[in-house]
């Protein structure tokens, strides 16, 4: 029999760590020490005309699934539009973004592989003031430093 180290784990509706990574209300569902770093689950609130930058990651996989809400997805060269019930896969070494295109929050849930890293990466993002527009030569930077790309130029 297999041995692991790993949490199970239920975190209710409603509950997990709350954090707010680039005007994104993120709900932590499951974290590296119930999953041993395997993979990293969140709940993602994005308010309308909201989104994410154009980015490439080196070390993890991303799958979104759309729970509310109406998205424009950038996959690789590809635009798509997502709706509930879509899930998105982006891989290792593929471009994309996304934004809410909706005139509401739409809600995700996202799942990275494996995980262990995003944890860091979040705590990072989630200590930038969140009463302004974030400086994006500090988030380039934190990407940077967590093994993605963002890919647009930070303002001179």
């Amino acid at each position: 029999m297999k041995t692991t180290n790993a949490i199970a784990t239920v975190t209710a509706n409603g509950q997990g760590r709350k954090l707010n990574i680039l005007g994104h209300s993120v709900t932590i569902k499951l974290q590296r020490k119930e999953t041993e770093g395997n993979y990293y689950v969140m709940e993602v609130i994005t308010p309308a005309g909201h989104g994410i930058p154009p980015h490439v990651h080196s070390r993890e996989d991303e799958m979104i699934y759309v729970v509310e809400g109406n998205f424009m997805i950038v996959l690789g060269e590809q635009q798509i539009q997502a709706g509930p019930g879509d899930e998105i896969f982006f891989p290792i070494g593929v471009p994309h973004a996304f934004q809410n295109i909706g005139d509401k929050p739409g809600k995700t849930l996202w799942t990275v592989v494996p995980g262990g890293n995003f944890e860091d990466f979040f705590e990072e993002l989630n200590a930038l003031p969140a009463d302004r527009e974030p400086d994006m030569g500090k988030v380039i930077e934190i990407f940077a430093n967590f093994g993605m790309q963002v890919l647009i130029n930070a303002p001179a």
